[in-house]
């Protein structure tokens, strides 16, 4: 490759997709997106507990005392697919997993609220990566 490089003075470049070198793998990543559409009161509420739980387990904790220098760091998450009561076995596994990013959308279809101000509908989409490598 530096035989090539110097020849930049000949007007010759490398040709990027001559080929693809292995450089190892990396810790798998993939989304899941739920859309909740609550209709009373109490289904805004556990909705709202969803995403405050899911929020405050994915993100680390400071350790008391430690003068914000210490984090315990996030939940794992293990997803499991389920179909009635059993493992789906048409969806793909994942390994254990943190939640990298959040997204909470409270106007997936346009900004609408019910009377007392709650999202007519909320679409949340998680970010996770695996944290074992799969070979």
């Amino acid at each position: 490759i530096t035989k090539l490089i110097s020849q930049k003075g000949l007007g010759l470049a490398v040709n990027p997709n001559q080929q693809l070198l292995f450089d190892g793998i990396g810790l798998r990543t993939y989304q899941m997106a739920f859309t909740f559409t609550p209709y009373s009161k109490a289904e805004a509420t556990a909705v709202k507990n969803i995403i405050d739980t899911i929020k405050k387990n994915a993100r680390p904790q400071t350790v008391k005392g430690s003068g914000g220098m210490l984090f315990i760091p996030p939940c794992i998450f293990q997803p499991t697919f389920m179909f009635g009561s059993k493992e789906n076995i048409a969806i793909s596994k994942v390994g254990p997993s943190v939640i990298e990013t959040i997204d909470v959308n409270y106007s997936p279809n346009g900004f609408a609220t019910h009377t007392d101000g709650t999202p007519v509908q909320i679409q949340l989409t998680l970010s996770f990566k695996e944290i074992e490598l799969v070979d």
